[in-house]
Formats: structure tokens, C-alpha cells, sequence
């Protein structure tokens, strides 16, 4: 699911925004490529792959930590939902407005991994519920339910950063994409052995959105089939 069309699409253009981010990520240390000047933790470029296919991001392993997990390695200050979009697609998430990732900061999305089936059971044990800004509809569990899904594991997850970021920076801090995507308001930086898909906008936030790398062609297909988008680059 597109967690993209969930959030609106206000730029946010401050003067020297995008310097300011280049002072925060100097602070961070140097490019990955260089010798690192100190250890900083939690950054989102610090992504460890493993021989299964999956992935380590934010300290949350994708496919293996659980939402209970999550909740207390990044704090519990988040609000978990049924987020029902207009299409009709339905998932179950965990939003974290304000979240630290070394210096920096943003908002953080936690994708829960329940079988669709359940998923529905525990939309049919509610009577109603609350509209976003983006029309989806918000949905609470009830409470037997959520002890269900805090044993589910992170299937995926998005990053908003508060600071813009750009394409110097992007290259810079996570390397050349294996694919770069391209349409008149977003350019996607596709890197399928990290399971991260980068969206660059035009007239919005950026989104980075992590997944495990076994299952990159869930973030990556519907965009590649997409004939909005062309291919700008490709290694």
C-alpha cells in the first residue's frame, strides 16, 4: 500500500533549508564511501541486510519485530489504526508525529503484517469511524484485537523528514540507485538491495519508504508498470 496518498501535499519551502540539512548530515559524519569521523546510530541511511531477504532500519529487523517490539524500541508516544483509503485498500499502521533519527527529525509510519483476512475480521468488530484530510478512513481496533496485532511483525516503513532533501543529498547519503524514475511531480530513487524506495517531490514532503529487500518488487512494480513515470537512470 502507497502510504504516499495518505498525507497531504503542503511543500514546506524554508530559506536555506536544504544547507541546514547539509549541516545536519556533516554532523552525522562523512559520505558512506569515506573513513567515518564518529559513530551516530538510528540514521536512515544505516540500513544492515541479511542472507534471508530481510532488512534492519531504525533498530526494527522488517519481518521480524514486532509492533510491541517497535513500540518500545522507538518509543510509545505513536497512534495505531485501521487506515482504510479511497480505493478501499486497508492496513494497519502506526504513526509517530514526532520522531528522531540521530539530529534528525520527521514523522514515522510503522506498516503492520496482518493477513488481509484478519485484517477485515477486526474492520467488521467495528461500527464506525473517523475521516483523515486525505479522505481514508481511520479506523481504531478494538482492544482484543490490538493485543492481536502488537504480536505482528513490521512489514514496512515510511520516513517523512521535516528538512527537504534533494538529489546531491540523496546520492550523497545512500548511494547511486540501481533505478531512478522519473514523472512531472515526484522522481523516484529505487535501491531494491536495501529495500528503500526514495520519492523526491515537487510539490510535497519526501517520503522514504523501507521494506525487506526479498520483497522490494511490492514498492517497486506498481511503479515500474505505471506509465506515468519514465526511467531517468538505470545502473
Amino acid at each position: 500500500m502507497n502510504i504516499l496518498a495518505k498525507f497531504d501535499r503542503k511543500r514546506l519551502l524554508a530559506a536555506g533549508a536544504s544547507s541546514l540539512f547539509c549541516l545536519l548530515l556533516s554532523a552525522c559524519g562523512p559520505a558512506p564511501d569515506s573513513p567515518p569521523e564518529r559513530i551516530v546510530k538510528g540514521l536512515p541511511w544505516q540500513i544492515e541486510q541479511f542472507e534471508d531477504g530481510s532488512s534492519e532500519v531504525f533498530g526494527l529487523r522488517l519481518g521480524q519485530t514486532t509492533l510491541a517490539q517497535a513500540l518500545e524500541i522507538i518509543g510509545k508516544d505513536s497512534e495505531s489504526a485501521i487506515v482504510i483509503d479511497q480505493q478501499n485498500n486497508a492496513s494497519l499502521e502506526s504513526y509517530i508525529s514526532h520522531y528522531k533519527a540521530g539530529p534528525l527529525q520527521g514523522k514515522l509510519i510503522l506498516l503492520v503484517d496482518i493477513p488481509a483476512s484478519q485484517l477485515q475480521q477486526m474492520i467488521q468488530n467495528l461500527e464506525h469511524g473517523d475521516y483523515m484530510a486525505s479522505g481514508a478512513r481511520k479506523l481504531l481496533p478494538t482492544e482484543s484485537d490490538w493485543q492481536l496485532a502488537q504480536q505482528a511483525s513490521i512489514a514496512g516503513i515510511s520516513f517523512i523528514p521535516a528538512i527537504n532533501l534533494d538529489d546531491g543529498i540523496i546520492n550523497n547519503r545512500f548511494g547511486t540507485p540501481e533505478t531512478q524514475l522519473h514523472s512531472e511531480e515526484l522522481t523516484h530513487y529505487l535501491y531494491p538491495q536495501k529495500g528503500l524506495d526514495i520519492a523526491l517531490s515537487e510539490n510535497g514532503k519526501e517520503v522514504l519508504q523501507y521494506i525487506a529487500p526479498r520483497q522490494f518488487h511490492k514498492l517497486s512494480q506498481p511503479l515500474l508498470n505505471d506509465p506515468s513515470f519514465k526511467v531517468a537512470s538505470q545502473q
